[in-house]
C-alpha cells in the first residue's frame, strides 16, 4: 500500500449560463501520480484509541470538501480514503479496490470504511457553509463484493454467511443542517444476486441544503453478540463524483 500523496483537485462549473448569478457547482475528486497507490495521512499527532494500536485522525481536505479519514501504523483505518488500486480478485481488508477497478471517470476514486465502530464516514464543508446536494456515483468495494458473492471475507472462517435471494446490503446516505436531520436516500449495494458491480448514480437533491454528508451502512446478514447485532458485510463502498452546490 504506498503513501503516495497526489495532486487533488475539485472542479467549479457554472451552469449553462453567462450570467454573474450562475450556479457554481463543486465536484469532489482527487487523483494520485502513481499507480495502485493509498493515500494515508501522516500527522500522528491526533491518536485516536487503544494505545497499542492507535488510529490516528487527519480529515482529508479537498476545498470546499472535508471528509473524515483516519490510518494506523499499518494503514488505513475509518472514514474516507482515495484510491487508484485496481485488484478485482483478492479478498479481505487489505483490498481497498473498487469492484470496478477505477473510478466513474478517472482511474482515482474514494473509499469508505463506514463501520461507525469509532470515526463516522461523513463529509462536511469549509466553514460550516452549506451547500445543495446534489448527486453522487457508488459501487461496492471489492472485499464487500466477493464477501457477498463468494462468502469470501479473507477470514480462513469466514464470518459472512451464505447469501440469499432475501438479503440485503444498503448504502444510506443522510444529510444535517446544523443538527437538523434534512432528509436520508438509501440506495441497494446488493439485493439478493443482484450486486452491484459498476458505477451507479445517486440522486441527492431530496438532501437539501446541507452542512453535513453521514454515510452509514445496514445489511441482512448479521450476528447476535452479547445481545446486540453486529454486521458480517463488510461496511465498505466507494464513491466517485459527488457534487454540490451553492
Amino acid at each position: 500500500m504506498a503513501l503516495t500523496m497526489g495532486f487533488v483537485f475539485v472542479s467549479c462549473d457554472k451552469d449553462n449560463n453567462d450570467s454573474e448569478d450562475a450556479v457554481k457547482s463543486y465536484t469532489l475528486s482527487a487523483s494520485l501520480n502513481q499507480a495502485n497507490s493509498v493515500y494515508l495521512g501522516t500527522d500522528k499527532s491526533d491518536p485516536y484509541g487503544d494505545p497499542t494500536y492507535q488510529y490516528y485522525k487527519q480529515p482529508i481536505t479537498i476545498d470546499p470538501f472535508i471528509l473524515t479519514h483516519s490510518f494506523t501504523d499499518y494503514g488505513f483505518g475509518e472514514g474516507f480514503t482515495y484510491t487508484n488500486t485496481t485488484d478485482k480478485t483478492t479478498p479481505g481488508y487489505m483490498n481497498l479496490s473498487a469492484i470496478t477497478a477505477n473510478g466513474f471517470k478517472t482511474g482515482t476514486y474514494f473509499i469508505a470504511n463506514a463501520g461507525g465502530y469509532g470515526i463516522v464516514a461523513e463529509i462536511t464543508f469549509k466553514d460550516g457553509k452549506a451547500y445543495n446536494a446534489k448527486e453522487c456515483y457508488v459501487t461496492n468495494s471489492t472485499y464487500a463484493y466477493l464477501a457477498i458473492k463468494d462468502q469470501n471475507d479473507g477470514n480462513d472462517t469466514p464470518y459472512v454467511k451464505e447469501w440469499t435471494e432475501d438479503d440485503t446490503f444498503t448504502l444510506t446516505i443522510t444529510g444535517y443542517n446544523g443538527t437538523e436531520k434534512t432528509a436520508s436516500v438509501d440506495f441497494l449495494l446488493a439485493n439478493g444476486n443482484d450486486i452491484v458491480n459498476t458505477w451507479q448514480q445517486v440522486d441527492l437533491t431530496k438532501l437539501g441544503k446541507v452542512t453535513k454528508i453521514q454515510f452509514s451502512m445496514s445489511s441482512t446478514d448479521e450476528s447476535i453478540y452479547g445481545g446486540i447485532s453486529y454486521m458480517n458485510t463488510p461496511a465498505y463502498f466507494c464513491l466517485d463524483q459527488l457534487t454540490v452546490t451553492e
